[in-house]
């Protein structure tokens, strides 16, 4: 048993690894854009809207983030044809959003006028972004379905050499911090997407094959969990505008979210590789065994990089944060580096979910996650506390509430089921 399980947790691992490198080193593509908007004119205002112009695409791209695990969910090689042109529209919606979105802000009373201007600015040189990931989230479901992940990992090695390349022309330019911030990711992006579509293998589908209204369904149901993923940057965003020391929490938060996103961004595809495991036959065991050593080693890390100069260093020496938005900053640390941890819990639940046709949970898990956020980030500010403060006690007391409620419901519907087999 120990052999058999030994084979099992190594397969997940080898399935799972070039996910997880593919996403830690797009992982540190933010924080290296946003080193360079730090240094470039107006390196505070442009990183505050950076930031600001990050958490409104990263919640455009929810849809597009979610056609892996649908591709995945699906399983049907021959349903890839449909699924491609689904694809296409998802991001050419998620374009059309953004593109609107820089036009509604002269409405709004987001901070400055310098930092709305930036904000503009760096959404309309995002603008094909959306489009791009979505064509590389159905790659990606392609790929994990095929078990041949090896591609992703080096697909994302371009992205950042792409994504080097052309900041640093960038940064030659006069142009704004943030709009040249924006349009550094849109290389990366396509220069990603465009490896990933050359290595492809080429599999017979059948043309016959139609798009049907339970792919929209089950789209729009893992599409929300998504959207739990990508919006606690925009919603304690919006909480810091209304907390004490405002302007110094939204330059040193983008930073603060980029370190979480570190060890929570290679769990992206922890749930997909989670089911495909468990569809083919894999004991949940084993996946059980592996998630939670997975959530100990990153968990053990990033607390360590909160409680030690690593964290200053990070912040201050890598990211050019400026010192006194630093400071508080690194006050709080220790309370997001914890968030990686429950992370992968939480990957473990939602491959259950997925895995055993449970999909409709996600919705509501999501729901609950969302209004949890949205109370804490609008009381938390009450309370006098900093920003960065509110915005990190809400990130946590949300995703332990989200963990408890899958915990109660995934847990119950599989003793359910076992109750019945036995029967």
């Amino acid at each position: 048993m120990t052999t058999v399980s030994g084979r099992a947790i190594t397969s997940l691992f080898r399935t799972w690894a070039p996910t997880a490198l593919g996403s830690s080193m797009l992982a540190w593509e933010i924080p290296l854009v946003s080193a360079l908007v730090a240094r470039m004119q107006q390196g505070a205002e442009g990183l505050a809207a950076l930031g600001i112009a990050l958490s409104i695409l990263f919640v455009l791209n929810s849809p597009a983030l979610a056609l892996t695990p649908l591709v995945v969910s699906e399983g049907d090689p021959r349903a890839r044809h449909p699924l491609f042109r689904h694809a296409m529209v998802t991001g050419v919606v998620g374009c059309a959003l953004i593109m609107v979105i820089p036009m509604l802000l002269s409405l709004t009373a987001l901070g400055s006028d310098d930092v709305r201007d930036a904000v503009r600015g760096c959404l309309l040189s995002l603008g094909t972004v959306p489009l791009a990931v979505a064509l590389r989230r159905y790659l990606h479901g392609c790929l994990i379905q095929e078990g041949r992940t090896q591609p992703i990992a080096l697909a994302t090695v371009v992205r950042i050499c792409c994504t080097i390349a052309a900041g640093l022309m960038l940064w030659q330019t006069s142009l704004a911090g943030a709009t040249a911030g924006g349009l550094t990711l849109m290389c990366g992006a396509w220069g990603e997407t465009a490896l990933l579509a050359m290595m492809r293998t080429r599999t017979p589908v059948d043309r016959q094959a139609r798009w049907s209204r339970r792919v929209l369904v089950k789209h729009a149901q893992l599409s929300s969990s998504i959207l739990l993923n990508m919006s606690p940057r925009l919603i304690t965003t919006i909480g810091i505008v209304g907390a004490s020391d405002e302007l110094p929490s939204l330059i040193v938060w983008p930073a603060m979210f980029s370190l979480m996103a570190l060890g929570t961004v290679p769990l992206t595809d922890l749930d997909s590789v989670g089911a495909s495991f468990l569809k083919r036959g894999g004991d949940r065991r084993n996946l059980r065994r592996f998630c939670l050593s997975l959530s100990a080693v990153v968990g053990a890390f990033f607390v360590a990089i909160a409680v030690t100069p690593l964290g200053r260093l990070y912040l201050v020496d890598f990211t050019h944060v400026p010192p006194a938005p630093a400071n508080l900053g690194i006050d709080w640390l220790w309370l997001l580096a914890c968030a990686p941890a429950l992370w992968a819990v939480r990957g473990y639940l939602r491959a259950l979910a997925i895995a055993g046709d449970a999909s409709r949970l996600l919705p509501w898990a999501a729901g609950i996650h969302l209004l949890a956020l949205t109370v804490f980030s609008l009381v938390f500010p009450m309370s006098g506390l900093p920003g960065v403060a509110c915005a990190s006690m809400a990130v946590f007391g949300a995703l332990c509430i989200e963990i408890f409620f899958l915990i109660l419901k995934t847990l119950y519907r599989l003793q359910s089921a076992d109750i019945r087999s036995e029967q």
